[in-house]
Order: structure tokens, then C-alpha cells, then sequence
């Protein structure tokens, strides 16, 4: 197709539909380079001005699940982790586990009494001898973002716990973050955490790197797939032992 084709996100906002960006996603769920080039040109008679991005994406895993199923999984990494809602106890799980085999030694859902009042801290992360109380923001809707709400809230917690043993708030969400986030937890000293931020150590790299995917990545029913994480079957690497759920 001639010319610029603009796209719209899941947010709303409109760019240019980018080939590069295609590759790289596909190159990140395991592709070669030959299959990405081979994925761009095929999507191409489908590009229309003013596409969604989830129809592209929509396009993309067809084509893709014929080259293999687990590179479908791996590329529809995003949608997945937002399936594992709609309350955010999986994710925290989830996430805790991917820091885990990042190095980090976790604890979920802890309740800590603070100066003023108790909390349930999401994860207590411990590393190079440092311990940070983590809250998670959970997103199960595309387009959605953290905001400094949410920042501020962490923040706070923090500062009401930090003398029972924690030294740095941290904030992780699957999900983007405002440029406010990033501003106050600059200037505050807090860790955030977002989809694709910081570049080189986002959610979507450390997730990566893990190795790790959920459930929900799989090719199967909705159904199915509640019914994992409902009895506590949150990752992939699980599912030896749950083959009955499964079928």
C-alpha cells in the first residue's frame, strides 16, 4: 500500500503504522527475522487509514499461528497478562514471580502495621540488601494508564512503613505511565515499573527475560482459562501437573 497509513491505539491517540515496530514485537516472541519480514509483507494488503492497532494485531496472530503456536502465545504477551483479571491478586502473583527469577526473593500480600495504620503490602522484594514494598496496578482494559493517583499512593504507603524495615517504593503496572508518574518518582526516589518503562528494564523486558508466561497466553476458551487461575494455576510452566483442567 502507497503512502502513510495512520493507526489508532488502544488509548485513542493516532501514528504512523510503523514496520519496525511490527518486527520488533515479533522478533521478542521468537521469531527469525525472515518470519517477521515474511508477517510485514502479508499484513500489508490489509492496512486501511485510520486502523485499530488490535485489528493489525488480530491480523498479525492469524498469520503468525501458522508459523508456530507458542510465538503466537509469547506475541500476545500484553493481552495475556491484562486476562488474568479482573482482580489484580494473579497479576501480583505473576509479577512477584517474574522478579523472582530476576534475582529478587518476594513475599506477597503481607500485612505490615505502619505508623499510622496497616497494609497489605502487594510484594516485599528483597536485593543487593535492599527491600522494597511494591504496589501493583493492575489494568485489564487496553488503553490504560497509570496516573499520578497512583504514584501518590504508593508513595504515601511508603512513608507510613518505611521504618518497619523498607528502603525504597516501588510502583509496577502492566499497563503505560503518565509522564507525571515518572517526574514525581524521579524526584521522590521511587522505582516505577510500567509496560514499556524504564526501555531497558520495563515489565515487558523483565517478563522476558523470566521466561515466564501466564495461562492466559494459551489457545484456550475463556473458560478454560478462568478455571485455571481460579485454582491457583497462574503460569505456563504449571501446567504438567494440571492436564486435566486443560482439556
Amino acid at each position: 500500500m502507497g503512502g502513510y497509513v495512520n493507526v489508532i491505539k488502544a488509548d485513542g491517540t493516532v501514528e504512523a503504522f510503523s514496520e519496525e515496530k511490527v518486527i520488533s514485537s515479533l522478533l521478542r516472541s521468537g521469531t527469525s527475522v525472515e518470519v517477521a519480514l515474511r508477517i510485514v509483507e502479508k499484513i500489508k494488503p490489509h492496512l486501511y487509514q485510520n486502523i485499530p492497532t488490535f485489528e493489525i494485531f488480530s491480523t498479525i496472530a492469524k498469520i503468525l499461528r501458522k508459523e508456530s503456536e507458542e510465538m503466537v502465545d509469547r506475541y500476545r504477551l500484553k493481552a495475556a497478562i491484562m486476562e488474568l483479571g479482573p482482580t489484580g491478586y494473579p497479576f501480583e502473583k505473576f509479577a512477584a514471580e517474574v522478579l523472582k527469577q530476576n534475582g529478587f526473593v518476594t513475599e506477597i500480600n503481607k500485612i505490615i502495621m505502619g505508623n499510622c495504620v496497616s497494609h497489605e503490602i502487594d510484594i516485599i522484594a528483597k536485593k543487593d540488601r535492599k527491600t522494597f514494598m511494591i504496589e501493583c496496578k493492575f489494568h485489564n482494559q487496553p488503553g490504560g494508564r497509570t496516573d499520578i493517583k497512583e504514584a501518590l499512593y504508593t508513595y504515601a504507603r511508603f512513608l507510613d512503613v518505611k521504618d518497619k524495615g523498607f528502603d525504597v517504593p516501588w510502583l509496577v503496572t502492566n499497563t503505560k505511565v503518565t509522564q507525571d508518574v515518572r517526574a514525581y518518582g524521579a524526584c521522590v526516589g521511587m522505582e516505577i515499573t510500567a509496560w514499556d518503562y524504564p526501555e531497558r528494564e520495563s515489565f515487558r523486558a523483565m517478563v522476558d527475560k523470566s521466561g515466564l508466561l501466564p495461562v492466559t497466553a494459551l489457545s484456550i476458551s475463556p473458560g478454560k482459562k478462568q478455571n485455571l487461575i481460579e485454582n491457583g494455576i497462574i503460569f505456563c510452566k504449571d501446567m504438567v501437573s494440571c492436564n486435566t483442567l486443560t482439556k
